[in-house]
């Protein structure tokens, strides 16, 4: 009789609760999806509730950009909550508000409500944030960790490329409303499932009293910060804007805004870095960033949300504006990235497994720059028939961000001890979140210094009395071509000659396109550098065998020691 082959029992993918690993990763990356969806699914609705709730544009405005204003300024705090109180208590009365929230804002019928939700839903999503990429730390480990942190990755890149999609679907075929009762039953669904499926982990207890002066020195400088790359736009980055008063020393409000944000947030430290040494708690433990993988692993991420959404920021004004195409068939488009990521979301893993992370997100980052190389070379005036290259291009694009996202929230998180899960879970998630604020802001900047360079020497060439010149340059620019349909189909125009509006369409067309390439090929730059810094992260390989030797060395060394007691 043979025997049977002796080895390894199989390990169980089963958390410590009993259930299933896979169902837990379901759980983690369906929450994380509704909160980094909320980010940008209301975009395209904006139009419609201008008409229904007679809003205007600036009020609109704060709709979609509270909701992160509030997001990012709690994240820290919530996430320090959360090790003491427990994850999976947090995430469900983080859902239990973001549903309270999605509730009072479907149901608003004017401006006041629809903030107030939009408040709310904040609130919850700093909850859920944190406690999504703290539990994964911990529950998943040695083959299951590279998995889980790639399914959260990707979850994250999908779940910002499909966003604007699901949102015009709703805005167009139903109603606005719809975008936040989709949020009602998502939150309500995904908070039943996390209280039947995900374990509960604590971090760090707070010793003491809480850090009172740490959580409003980090809010304020958060909210400072964040609201002023929201505003700076309107009221302008240095200089006031037309129609808008000057703060101190003829400034606009934006840089003292920015100084403010700046002093709160090193004060924060400065707090933060007393009370670690004399050993009591702190909301953000400022020892985290002598990790190499966890400080480099950020700066990365923040190259890589420039990119991503640099991207999606420009594209759809390229898509509408100048290729004419609706919204909903502009969400059409941009889904194709958010099919590459997916893809290549999957392939991670066992990238991974053959090579390293660091490889896989330096190959990441190589597909980004050279799509968005691609994107400079192609999106060019009197370029025809590019719509199949800016798929082609999209596409590269997705599996690239699919590749770098899935991994480095693992090498950023790597180093971090189980204790300190929440802490650089919600440092992490900080740092992206306002990394996606700043990536807008500076290429918005970028963008209209590019357009005040490439459109007034075109507008020139159609020989316009100067007032009609700085006119037509002010109102392109400032509404980002958003006005170049109204102005093609005004009175004016349509009364003009027929080789007139040729002459005008291809001129406004011309200096607006080279405007958004130019800035296409400065992402691009912008995501070369994050790829060479990718280059010098920690090799996670190399550093787990040596902790083994390590551990292995200790064994050794304990054996010895008792063996030399016993005799």
């Amino acid at each position: 009789m043979k025997e049977k082959a002796k080895g390894k029992p199989r390990e169980k993918a089963v958390a410590s609760n009993g259930r299933s690993l896979w169902l837990v990763l379901f759980v983690i990356a369906m929450a994380v999806s509704i909160i980094v969806m909320d980010l940008t699914i209301v975009d395209v609705s904006m139009p419609a509730m201008m008409t229904d709730l007679h809003l205007s544009f600036a009020s609109v405005e704060w709709v979609v950009d509270l909701y992160s204003l509030v997001f990012a300024s709690l994240l820290i705090t919530f996430g320090r909550i959360a090790d003491h109180i427990g994850r999976k208590k947090m995430m469900l009365i983080g859902m239990a508000v973001f549903l309270a929230g999605s509730i009072v804002a479907a149901l608003a019928p004017s401006l006041t409500p629809l903030l107030i939700g939009r408040f709310i839903q904040g609130v919850g999503g700093a909850m859920i944030l944190p406690t999504t990429l703290s539990s994964i730390n911990t529950i998943f480990k040695g083959k299951y960790r590279i998995m889980a942190f790639a399914t959260y990755g990707s979850s994250i890149a999908v779940a910002a490329g499909i966003a604007p999609l699901i949102g015009g679907l709703f805005t167009t075929y139903s109603t606005w409303r719809w975008v936040f009762w989709f949020d009602v039953i998502a939150a309500g669904v995904v908070g039943l499932l996390a209280w039947y499926a995900i374990p509960d982990s604590r971090g760090e207890k707070i010793k003491g009293m809480f850090d009172f002066g740490g959580f409003v020195l980090s809010t304020l400088g958060f909210v400072f910060i964040v609201y002023g790359l929201i505003e700076g736009q309107n009221y302008g980055w240095w200089h006031p804007k037309a129609g808008t008063k000057p703060w101190a020393a003829g400034l606009s409000r934006i840089p003292w805004v920015f100084l403010a944000g700046i002093v709160a947030l090193i004060l924060f430290v400065v707090l933060e870095v007393i009370l670690e040494d004399r050993g009591k708690s702190t909301l953000m433990s400022v020892k985290l960033f002598k990790y190499r993988s966890f400080s480099l692993g950020n700066i990365v991420s923040i190259a890589n949300a420039v990119g991503e959404y640099g991207l999606v920021f420009l594209l759809p004004l390229y898509l509408q504006n100048i290729l004419r195409l609706s919204a909903i068939e502009t969400g059409y488009v941009i889904c194709v990235m958010a099919s590459g990521a997916f893809i290549s979301g999957g392939f991670a893993t066992p990238f991974v497994k053959h090579t390293s992370a660091k490889a896989v997100i330096s190959t990441g980052f190589l597909f980004e720059a050279g799509s968005m190389a691609g994107f400079y070379f192609t999106i060019r005036p009197g370029n025809g028939a590019i719509e199949g290259l800016i798929y082609l291009w999209l596409a590269l694009y997705g599996i690239g961000l699919g590749f770098a996202s899935a991994q480095l929230t693992s090498v950023i998180m790597i180093d971090v001890p189980d204790l300190k899960a929440g802490q650089g879970s919600s440092v992490k998630s900080t740092i992206s979140q306002l990394a996606s604020s700043l990536a807008i802001a500076v290429i918005g900047i970028i963008f209209v210094d590019f357009l005040w360079a490439t459109l007034p020497p075109k507008v020139s060439q159609l020989h316009l009395p100067d007032q009609f010149s700085r006119e037509i340059n002010n109102v392109v620019i400032d509404s980002s071509g958003s006005a170049i349909p109204e102005l093609e189909g005004s009175r004016e125009y349509l009364e003009a000659p027929a080789s007139f509006q040729k002459t005008f369409k291809e001129k406004i067309d011309s200096g607006f396109t080279e405007g958004i390439s130019n800035t296409l090929g400065v992402d691009s730059l912008i995501l070369l550098g994050g790829g060479v810094i990718s280059w010098i992260l920690p090799n996670e390989k190399k550093r787990k065998k040596a902790k083994e030797k390590e551990s292995e060395a200790q064994k050794t060394l304990k054996a010895e020691a008792q063996t030399a007691l016993e005799l």
